[in-house]
């Protein structure tokens, strides 16, 4: 039950990419909401979203401390344009929103909170891309919003890209327009330097994902049961190309574990991917997305993965586990990259090969060893802004 009533309610609003539902993009969100329910603050969270709907049903409305507020009014806004525009151009619009009476444009629609709010956060994910360059606007929209109302403004483990170049005619405008935030945080290196080198704005820093505010207790509980599982995660657009070969040689490799799961991430996506792994490997079970965000995953460090997902490879990593994850574009090359700089033992699997040799070494692998390290980094990087 949410409490009314409350005095000195705070109000902060969050944007991001999340509501498909996809798992990495709702570990996220289910970390903001853990994090401010843990500081026992009475605040309204507003997330601004992909789907209202999808986000309201996965992660509810909230608590007595924490009343959460989905939407989706903003990413109508930035779709809303006449032709397809450019991720640099939407951050020039969004920038120029408000001085142009986009609010009264948009009069329809209630965006009173943007100028009540304490603070506007770009939340963690890899949804700034020109896959969807809409959500460019996000960037300029956030900046205007300290421009002409004082709003404090942050983003935090952004995975930033692919995107063009930004406009060189235009560089000093992007430098204004990033050096109005408190900090942009970049979850990977590669990107961290291609903005800091090209913008020339020290507002870019070297950070982590947004998953490391959720302790990894309460993503992953540990089974000490002797079982042995291997999970599975494949992507939709590439699974049917997997060479029946790697089919045979994994179905014979499942055979030494006591649990076989299909890890879902996107389920209006996973369905055909499940129906085609489990034809292949049998005894298939399947781990729904809201189940891994509500309940946490069941598994220990001597699991096994198999991944072609970015956060499935980043939660089993901090554990400690071994396991193999492919990339076949640079996109989801510089996504894992980022998480075996911090310490993975993952290996790179082509989805040709028939060997599954894990790594046998006793040693803890870097990125588990110094999972306290890191958590506590990332929060009091995020304390810093929220205090």
């Amino acid at each position: 039950m949410i409490a009314d009533n409350k005095v000195n309610i705070r109000e902060f609003v969050l944007l991001g990419g999340a509501g498909a539902p996809n798992y990495g993009d709702e570990l996220i969100v289910h970390a903001w909401i853990k994090y401010f329910e843990h500081r026992n603050l009475n605040v309204k969270l507003h997330f601004y979203e992909n789907n209202a709907a999808n986000m309201s049903k996965l992660h509810g409305s909230g608590n007595e401390i924490v009343e959460l507020i989905f939407r989706q009014d903003l990413v109508k806004i930035a779709k809303n344009v006449p032709k397809k525009t450019s991720f640099w151009s939407q951050i020039v619009r969004g920038y120029r929103f408000i001085e142009r009476g986009g609010f009264k444009l948009y009069k329809d629609i209630d965006l009173t909170v943007f100028e009540r709010a304490e603070s506007v956060h770009l939340h963690g994910g890899g949804y700034l891309n020109n896959w969807d360059p809409e959500k460019g606007f996000y960037i300029g929209f956030a900046a205007a919003l300290n421009k002409h109302f004082g709003t404090k403004i942050i983003a935090t483990g952004i995975g930033f890209g692919p995107v063009e170049t930004s406009p060189s005619k235009q560089r000093s405008l992007f430098k204004e327009i990033f050096s109005r935030f408190s900090w942009f945080e970049l979850r990977d290196v590669d990107n961290f330097r291609l903005l800091s080198n090209t913008l020339q704005c020290d507002k870019f820093i070297f950070g982590l994902d947004d998953c490391y505010l959720l302790p990894l207790n309460k993503i992953i509980k540990s089974r000490n049961d002797n079982k042995k599982r291997l999970f599975l995660s494949f992507l939709n657009y590439n699974v049917g190309s997997i060479q029946e070969s790697f089919w045979n040689a994994l179905r014979t490799y499942s055979e030494h574990f006591d649990e076989i799961l299909f890890f879902e991430s996107y389920p209006w996506e996973d369905k055909n991917v499940f129906n085609l792994v489990e034809s292949k490997i049998p005894n298939l079970r399947l781990l729904p997305v809201s189940e891994t965000i509500s309940k946490g995953i069941n598994a220990n460090k001597e699991d096994v993965v198999i991944t072609g997902r970015f956060h499935v490879h980043f939660v089993f990593a901090r554990l400690g586990c071994q396991g193999f994850y492919n990339k076949d574009s640079r996109y989801y090359d510089i996504k894992h990259q980022s998480i075996l700089d911090r310490g993975s033992n993952f290996k790179f699997v082509d989805y040709s090969e028939e060997n599954f040799n894990v790594n046998e070494s006793s040693q803890v692998p870097l990125i588990a060893a110094n999972e306290a390290i890191l958590s506590l980094q990332k929060k009091q990087f995020v304390d810093n802004f929220y205090d």
